[in-house]
């Protein structure tokens, strides 16, 4: 016993020991940052320290929206590379991972490295950070792709169209800590407005709305990009046309981040092979990876024909049963909002899809057409068969992936702010609207009531007030392909109209 008790009192000795010389560490970042900028410097140092921390950020008090990584991005090379030196300095620091040091460390780093998306999108069809490709047909919901840090996770939930093809419904999302959710149709309190933050519905007054934990959401067009403090984005598109609305989810993480992930989109080790592998090493066909590949090229009539059907549509079971059982969700790690007497089973169906569907089984001259709409919109090869298989199948326009709607290095220049002013949720730097005496860098948010963490779902967020709905334009419908002889799609319900707004 008295073992135990002295290693315990060593342990938080210890801990206190590296946590105050990490405070002192961090030191020279922050002078080397205020040095940068004596207004957003200092934000920047304090947004990082209360990130590693998991405490809210403070308020922003210059014009831009921008997130703690994209403000470190905007620092210049030269700087950047300095404070890459005063990490080396302190990498014995660094290694112990406690206080902002690590943190610093993945952002500063990320701001060098290139991004890497993973796409959902359509029946779904998914492409994986890796660039694996293949169909997901299916109806639940699922881990997209989350980070083992915990830090970052993106959920879907897909619902069937009719008997054999499914949609992306709604996306939640864990953003450093704020439990964002985004639901096109079916929402859990019958009302329209589509967000929910942390169980509570906002709306977006204007273009910007900025979460508790640093994020950001920007509405650009029908897009939504959602973008983490740390760098990490998610681009929601909103559609619709002549079915009920759904959502193509593109998650963008940072190539230098290898086998940090798991998820539907895979681990982000480099190799494209290892995606459809499952956590409990079930045996998967072994002409997996070049059915994937064949699939998501679009093969023309003649090689579709040559195509053992039946190894493919062994390869789709494997898919819609072993691998998407692995990542499949619980009540207890869900991060979606549900009705009374509602659950995560409330929208699984394990039997489905009825019947497989794919490429080889379409009308060769319906196949035909929809490529050539795919080639006119610009869809590019590793999505090919995708778009093919919705076109042709259910009349869902072509869809280039989106471009986050986030800045980049160079393309914004930061002018001098000549005096603090508070940039929030209540107030807008630009419209002058800030009190005599703006809150200090380290001060709490004004007039913002404490926000919950992610685990919370009851806590009602910061409403802003007489906001100004913004409705996203309705998707142009598009002139009926010919069809295929394949199940109809469900009558076709109005759309949606869309609410956005800012916060």
């Amino acid at each position: 016993m008295k073992k135990h008790l002295l290693f315990v009192s060593t342990f938080f000795v210890l801990h206190g020991y590296f946590a105050q010389n990490n405070n002192a560490a961090f030191a020279p970042v922050k002078e080397q940052l205020e040095r940068w900028d004596d207004i957003r410097g200092p934000w920047l140092a304090a947004s990082i320290e209360a990130l590693a921390d998991r405490k809210e950020i403070p308020d922003r008090t210059f014009p831009e929206d921008f997130t703690p990584y994209e403000m470190m991005s905007m620092i210049p090379l030269r700087e950047r590379q300095d404070l890459r030196q005063i990490l080396q300095e302190n990498r014995m620091v660094v290694g112990n991972n406690t206080g902002a040091y690590p943190i610093f460390s993945t952002m500063l780093e990320r701001t060098f490295c290139s991004r890497t998306y993973g796409r959902s999108y359509g029946d779904p069809h998914l492409k994986s950070f890796d660039r694996a490709a293949y169909s997901f047909q299916t109806v639940g919901e699922f881990v997209l792709a989350k980070s083992t840090n915990g830090a970052f996770e993106v959920q879907t939930r897909q619902r069937a169209q009719d008997a054999n093809f499914s949609l992306n419904e709604a996306v939640a999302m864990n953003v450093a800590g704020d439990r964002l959710c985004f639901y096109a149709s079916d929402k859990p309190d019958g009302m329209q407005m589509p967000l929910r933050l942390n169980g509570m519905p906002i709306q977006l007054q204007g273009r910007s709305y900025y979460l508790p934990h640093g994020g950001v959401i920007r509405l650009d067009g029908r897009n939504y990009t959602i973008a983490w403090p740390t760098g990490e984005t998610t681009v929601i598109d909103v559609r619709g046309g002549g079915l009920r609305g759904f959502v193509n989810v593109t998650v963008g993480i940072f190539e230098c981040d290898r086998n940090q992930f798991e998820g539907l989109l895979g681990n982000n080790n480099g190799f494209a092979d290892d995606d459809f592998n499952t956590r409990m090493h079930t045996p998967r066909p072994n002409n997996m990876a070049a059915l994937s590949i064949a699939s998501a090229y679009a093969i023309d009539s003649r090689e579709a024909n040559q195509m053992n059907q039946l190894a493919e549509q062994e390869c789709q079971a494997y898919m819609a049963k072993d691998f998407a059982e692995d990542w499949r969700l619980t009540d207890r790690n869900t991060l979606f909002d549900y009705n009374a007497g509602m659950t995560t089973a409330s929208y699984t169906d394990r039997s489905f899809p009825r019947v497989y569907m794919n490429l080889s089984q379409m009308n060769p001259q319906s196949r035909e057409n929809a490529r050539q709409r795919c080639l006119q919109m610009g869809v590019p090869a590793d999505e090919m068969g995708g778009c093919i298989f919705d076109q042709g199948y259910l009349n869902i326009a072509p869809n280039v992936p989106p471009t986050p709607n986030v800045p980049t290095p160079g393309s914004t220049v930061l002018n001098k702010v000549p005096r603090p002013a508070l940039n929030n949720n209540n107030h807008s730097f630009s419209e002058g609207k800030y009190p005599n005496r703006p809150e200090t860098i380290s001060g709490k948010p004004s007039g913002t009531p404490s926000k919950p963490s992610v685990e919370s779902k009851e806590t009602k967020p910061f409403q802003p007030k007489e906001p100004t709905v913004i409705r996203a334009p309705r998707e142009p419908e598009v002139s009926p392909a010919p069809r295929p002889s394949a199940p109809s799609p469900a009558p076709k319900p109005s759309a949606p109209a869309v609410k956005s707004g800012k916060g």
